[in-house]
């Protein structure tokens, strides 16, 4: 699975809390106690809310790492699977269209009350209802799960049952954070509802059911610690709107005895700071003020580790990660809020050409950073090598436009082509959430693509309304992410046409007949050479059609204080494994290296 991958701040509406900032936030390094086994980490973006199924945003994903659980995991070590909630990993049938699951005993929600099977097929009904806010993502469980099965003589067992031969039906748990049915149903309003039901076509919608989820679905849900409950070692206590989001360790944790490093929970705290200036970022790790960060800038990191007093105090490193960021051009447009600038192939394929994805990568990023052809990263053996990268070529740029009849008709270096018969410029909006380097990258692209007589009008926006406008195809041109895993990532979410449909994540309207079926063959099938294949002719599809102009894959930043023991840096996300961090033993406040000055 894919998560919108957030570049930009943004703002959302105040949250009321009852609580002052903690002491640990004080603006100066020399008032900070770094004895206190608080770790204070950076974000860079307030997330869209914590809804465990409503919310989409890697930074939401980031922080459900310490307060949620799945019936199995990605171990960001190995790369290979592993039991989470569940006892073992999953006994499949001789056909591999059902899987046996048990849950762990003695697994407990902060109400004492122990997880069981129930819990899971609640948390199955909500992924798949289309009455849940989850359209982003629903399509990777509806197409994949049939029902599931209770076993009546133990309340740990159960089966889950597939529509299909499907590649992810053994890690399908991988990724539903299991939720506390007595929570948030005590009367049952979903035991009513089958999972036929569920996945037809003609799904039937009670007034009670509709009621309920309304509630379910308010937004305030996503915002209230008390409602975020996970079976994780913390709990959200505090936040405190594009400030901080405060997780404390549950004082009664059914997890502690474990001896799994998921499950060790050393901080009593952990403050998700967040800090969306670059320029502040800096100063908060060269005064100390933050523990941790993934999402410091690049050139920044690098000049401190030019610093010794820094890296006295902190280790720090660029790795590669599978996110990439993407231009998107709408493919669909209305014909009415958006003029149909991107219909023809050859003008998407001509924007490729007009993109200076090189000089983006060695300008803003100073190098870190790589480019790839495809929707799957070059760091997984799935990758098409065979695309090769699109080169800058104004002329040919060129050539591709005035064949696809954009030319300048009066002289004013303008491209324009009569459409309905109106004379319409080229001249289209480039969306993009707002940032001072997605600015910078934005002019640069601008720049480029006026040497061809197509002009770019930048307009930036907040996430929420960027978000809205991307599910909703309104727009010309985009600017966006995807942030992945080493895990299957399933095409379905962004490429299948009924994620347009159902304004999922394919915001561009890419695909046919022919794509669907290639994202089809590669799901239904248990054999990897099969899979293989499907996944390489989709790859050239998306590369031949250009819905995206792919752009680069940024290396994964990271800094992590020297006063913890256990600190590593980690391929896969999250990358830090915060709960890990244990404080030193002899660390106190005098261990402070005071900063240079520079």
């Amino acid at each position: 699975m894919l998560y919108l991958h957030i570049l930009n701040p943004i703002m959302i509406k105040k949250i009321f809390i009852t609580f002052f900032i903690s002491a640990t936030l004080a603006a100066c390094v020399n008032e900070r106690d770094l004895s206190q086994n608080t770790v204070i980490a950076h974000i860079s973006v307030q997330p869209d809310g914590l809804h465990p199924f409503n919310d989409n945003s890697a930074i939401r994903s980031y922080i459900f790492n310490y307060t949620q659980k799945t019936l199995i995991k990605l171990d960001i070590e190995s790369l290979e699977y592993i039991p989470s909630l569940a006892k073992n990993m999953p006994t499949a049938s001789e056909d591999n269209l059902s899987f046996q699951y048990e849950i762990k005993k003695g697994v407990l929600w902060d109400d004492g009350t122990e997880l069981n099977a129930e819990d899971v097929a609640f948390s199955v009904k909500l992924m798949l209802c289309p009455l849940t806010n989850n359209a982003q993502i629903r399509s990777n469980y509806t197409t994949v799960i049939k029902s599931i099965e209770l076993d009546p003589s133990n309340p740990m067992k159960f089966i889950m049952h597939a529509q299909n031969i499907h590649w992810d039906n053994k890690f399908i748990f991988s990724e539903i954070f299991i939720q506390q049915k007595s929570l948030w149903d005590p009367k049952k309003i979903l035991d009513n509802v089958s999972f036929k039901n569920l996945l037809s076509e003609n799904f039937n919608e009670t007034e009670e059911l509709q009621e309920w989820f309304n509630s379910y679905n308010n937004a305030d849900n996503s915002y209230k610690p008390q409602l975020l409950v996970g079976l994780g070692a913390y709990q959200v206590t505090q936040w405190e709107a594009s400030q901080y989001i405060t997780i404390e360790k549950k004082k009664k944790w059914w997890g502690g005895n474990d001896s799994s490093v998921y499950s060790k929970a050393y901080p009593e705290k952990i403050i998700f700071k967040i800090i969306t200036e670059d320029a502040s970022s800096y100063l908060a790790l060269k005064n100390q003020e933050i523990d941790v960060t993934t999402r410091i800038g690049t050139v920044k990191l690098m000049k401190l580790q030019e610093r010794e007093y820094f890296n006295d105090n902190y280790d720090s490193d660029f790795l590669d990660q599978y996110s990439f960021s993407y231009m998107g051009l709408n493919m669909k447009p209305d014909g009415i809020k958006q003029k149909p600038f991107f219909v023809d192939q050859k003008v998407r394929r001509a924007m490729a050409y007009l993109i200076p994805i090189d000089e983006i990568i060695e300008v803003m990023m100073h190098g870190k950073g790589s480019r790839q052809a495809s929707l799957i990263s070059p760091l997984k053996s799935t990758y098409n090598d065979t695309l090769k990268l699109i080169p800058l070529d104004i002329e040919k740029a060129k050539e591709l436009l005035t064949e696809s009849g954009w030319v300048d008709t009066d002289g004013d270096n303008i491209r324009d082509k009569m459409i309905n018969g109106v004379k319409t410029p080229f001249s289209f909006k480039l969306s993009y959430m707002s940032s001072p380097i997605s600015k910078e990258i934005v002019l640069m692209i601008k720049e480029s693509i006026y040497k061809a007589g197509v002009v770019a009008e930048p307009t930036p926006m907040d996430f929420t309304l960027f978000y809205k406008n991307a599910m909703d195809h309104n727009f010309d041109g985009m600017m966006g992410g995807w942030g992945g895993s080493a895990s299957y990532s399933n095409p379905m979410q962004l490429w299948h046409t009924s994620s347009w449909v159902t304004k999922g994540s394919n915001f561009c309207g890419f695909g046919d007949a022919e794509s669907d079926a290639l994202i089809e063959q590669a799901n239904l099938t248990l054999d990897k050479e099969k899979h293989n294949n499907a996944l390489l002719k989709l790859q050239a599809k998306v590369y031949e059609d250009q819905p995206y102009v792919f752009l680069y894959a940024t290396k994964r930043k990271f800094a992590i204080h020297k006063r913890f023991n256990n600190r590593g840096m980690y391929f896969e996300k999250p990358g830090v494994m915060i709960q890990n961090l244990e404080l030193k033993t002899a660390f106190s406040s005098k261990n402070l290296t005071t900063t240079d000055g520079k």
